[in-house]
């Protein structure tokens, strides 16, 4: 098709001409001149590119964590006639920043020619974000004539939240199951931790022979540990959106998120058997299970929950009851900004489940975007006054851990087996 050079030169000329007779300025008419020969030449010349081009978008990356980057890679080839310019462009969601190389090029293609650039991408926030569509201009070589497509190519990235490294975290199942874990009992079986010493069985493996205390007793005595095992956990992580404050990536929702793969990566790692629960825009429930394939279902379970008010959160402890035996371990991931969350959490422990509360402090976002006159210094007095009367009646049903979000969440993890304590 025609492109918007022609009518412009055109009005151009006529312009010139209507201004040159009234103004009766010579002038204005031999600029005319010039513009009348460019679109003479484009009509006898130019040439309608025929758009025939054909792009491949190859992705190196399916899923990445926060902090690395995607990259990608981008044919095209012309399958039709040469063109005097052609121009892709890969569309990049605003989730997304360029970090190296071009999603974008302009240059000229000869019959058959191919051409490839790369790009990588680096993300804002964690998410499922989606990359495309590619589009495609062509046009002569005095941009008279353009022709434009669009590939219908998309490409889901998944973001995952960063990872960050703690220590052991500790939980406190009533009956931990029958699989190895980390998990002290107080039976004897396989494990580190020492319990006791016996006396000598011929079936017992000579490594467990303790050959200091055999030396001065008058039989061969053996090293007893206390048994290991695993446990089930749910995790269960709220995404509603009263539970919102700041914008991504500095929201409540962001950072209970990233405390909830921390979490499960954790608990995962100990052997333990981990399953969440996510309330936002739907409810998403993940079944407990082991293992790297159970972390990738959790965390791309977590990044696709969006913020929505679907399900109300008074009704998880009737939920959990139905589908979770008394034995389970909970920790619910909230920033308790509502009396429904409390209500839920004692709920909970009133059905007699092992709970564990960890809670992005919602104050901390609210202080960063406040003045800091007399009146806001009084104000925020109050509501961290308010918010620790509220955790410290929460403490008599679980264990609760108060994040302060501008601090590494492994510190706060650290009181979170004293904290326990106190609560059973």
């Amino acid at each position: 098709m025609t492109s918007r050079l022609t009518p412009i030169l055109g009005s151009s000329i006529i312009l010139l001409l209507v201004l040159g007779a009234g103004l009766r300025n010579q002038y204005l008419i031999f600029a005319s001149v010039p513009l009348f020969t460019l679109v003479a030449l484009i009509k006898l010349f130019a040439i309608n590119p025929n758009l025939n081009v054909e792009v491949k978008v190859t992705p190196f990356h399916t899923s990445i964590y926060e902090g690395e980057s995607a990259e990608f890679n981008v044919d095209v080839h012309n399958l039709g006639p040469a063109v005097g310019v052609v121009d892709v462009l890969v569309v990049i969601p605003s989730e997304l920043e360029l970090k190296d190389g071009t999603n974008h090029y302009i240059g000229s293609l000869q019959e058959g020619e191919s051409v490839q650039f790369a790009f990588s991408v680096s993300p804002r926030v964690f998410g499922v974000h989606r990359l495309g569509p590619v589009r495609v201009r062509t046009l002569d070589i005095l941009g008279s004539f353009v022709e434009q497509m669009v590939v219908d190519f998309t490409f889901d990235l998944k973001v995952y939240p960063e990872v960050q490294y703690t220590s052991q975290i500790r939980i406190k199942p009533r009956n931990p199951r029958s699989w190895p874990g980390e998990i002290l009992t107080r039976k004897t079986g396989m494990g580190m931790e020492f319990y006791g010493l016996r006396s000598y069985e011929p079936t017992d493996p000579v490594r467990k022979i303790n050959w200091k205390a055999s030396s001065r007793s008058e039989e061969l005595l053996t090293n007893l540990f206390m048994s290991e095992f695993g446990g089930d956990t749910v995790v269960v992580l709220d995404a509603r959106s009263v539970s919102v404050l700041g914008t991504p990536p500095n929201s409540t929702i962001t950072y209970a998120t990233r405390a909830a793969a921390v979490v499960v990566y954790r608990l995962l790692r100990d052997r333990n058997r981990v399953g969440m629960i996510a309330l936002g825009s739907r409810l998403d429930k993940v079944s407990p299970g082991f293992g790297r394939k159970q972390f990738d279902r959790l965390l791309t379970s977590m990044i696709g929950i969006k913020p929505g008010n679907i399900w109300d959160i008074r009704n998880l402890a009737a939920y959990l009851s139905i589908f979770f035996s008394r034995q389970t371990q909970i920790v619910v991931i909230t920033p308790l900004m509502d009396d429904n969350s409390y209500e839920a959490v004692a709920e909970i422990s009133a059905k007699g489940y092992p709970l564990l509360v960890i809670s992005p402090s919602p104050v901390e976002f609210e202080v960063q975007y406040m003045k800091r006159g007399e009146i806001e210094r009084i104000a925020e007095k109050l509501v961290r006054l308010e918010r620790e009367t509220k955790l410290s009646l929460l403490r008599r049903h679980a264990a609760v851990v108060d994040w302060n979000v501008r601090e590494p969440l492994a510190q706060a993890l650290k009181q979170m087996n004293q904290t326990w304590v106190k609560a059973r």
